[in-house]
């Protein structure tokens, strides 16, 4: 009799042995892929790439320098996360592809610089404007101005369509030409270095006068793929504030900000980020927040250029919801 029980006891904890073994360990989630241009939207994630902080899984802070490519990661679903223009996110959007804009990057950081005397909108009458961007945001957001102040842009402003805002700037400085459109932190480099040069328009705040919303238009924004989204929602909720975080340091710290920048080499030198971070127009992140302006941004979008979103006005399925 003893010797069944000692049997039947073996085999219990023999059995529960093998059904502990037998239990499958919880696998390691994936990392998330954050992808972002070098340059101010990198600057607005720059505490997070230097902290590196946990929030449960490992991100991947993918940092590019070429537009394409950073249309392609969102384009070909690679990105988890992604600081895109905002007409990408349209785009993607458009052609079903499964992100969601989950908040504001940066906004316009467009501005007329130069050495001759301009106070207004109409005193561009007759004028050379060089300026870059052709089919995309800064000729958009050029064109509507002219027009909303009362100026037909193919017969009262001469328009000098360059490559890029990197071309602009040298003519600039050459003396090659006296105004120009450029972004931050291109136009604090200009400004340091040009004994007459200027910032004679803020096109951001003429645009948000021009169409009566308060902050302007939203030049880029983070996405998020709707997969991580129902995967991991503590994830994402984390994610984006520690990054509403980085936005809040960023603006509050502009020496500490250039010297990452620096550091981690993501593009602007210390003195353009000190001298410029008001122009970069860095803030007020969350989606919520902002839901009028986006509707602005694609609806003159629609009347202007329609390709440029992908043809279709975005529907409200395109904003992250909790």
């Amino acid at each position: 009799m003893k010797r069944h029980i000692s049997i039947l006891l073996v085999i219990t904890i023999i059995a529960a042995l093998l059904s502990g073994c037998g239990g499958q360990a919880e696998e390691p989630k994936a990392p998330v892929n954050f992808v972002f241009m070098e340059g101010v939207t990198a600057l607005t994630a720059a505490s997070m790439i230097k902290n590196q902080p946990d929030l449960g899984r490992e991100i991947d802070y993918n940092m590019i320098n070429a537009p394409d490519l950073l249309a392609a990661s969102v384009l070909k679903e690679e990105a988890d996360i992604a600081m895109v223009p905002t007409n990408l996110a349209a785009q993607a959007h458009n052609k079903d592809l499964p992100y969601v804009i989950a908040g504001t990057s940066t906004w316009g950081n467009l501005y007329l610089v130069g050495s001759e005397s301009v106070e207004t909108v109409a005193d561009l009458e007759g004028k050379t404007v060089h300026t870059f961007g052709k089919g995309l945001t800064p000729e958009l957001v050029l064109l509507m101005i002219l027009q909303e102040n009362g100026l037909d842009p193919a017969s009262d402003v001469d328009l000098n369509y360059m490559n890029s805002a990197a071309e602009v700037g040298p003519f600039l400085l050459s003396g090659q030409a006296s105004l120009g459109v450029l972004p931050e932190p291109a136009l604090t480099g200009v400004v340091l270095k040009g004994e007459n040069m200027e910032v004679l328009l803020d096109l951001n705040s003429l645009w948000a006068q021009a169409r009566g919303v308060e902050k302007g238009y939203p030049q880029s924004c983070i996405v998020i793929k709707k997969s991580l989204i129902e995967e991991d929602p503590e994830f994402v909720e984390s994610f984006l504030m520690e990054y509403n975080s980085s936005i809040e340091w960023a603006n509050g710290n502009p020496e500490a900000l250039g010297d990452l920048s620096e550091d981690l080499l993501l593009g602007p030198p210390k003195a353009a980020v000190v001298q410029g971070i008001e122009r970069m127009n860095i803030g007020d992140f969350p989606i919520g927040d902002s839901l009028e302006e986006y509707g602005d941004y694609y609806q003159a979008i629609m009347d202007f250029a329609p390709d440029f979103i992908g043809g279709a006005l975005p529907d409200e399925e395109i904003y992250y919801k909790r």
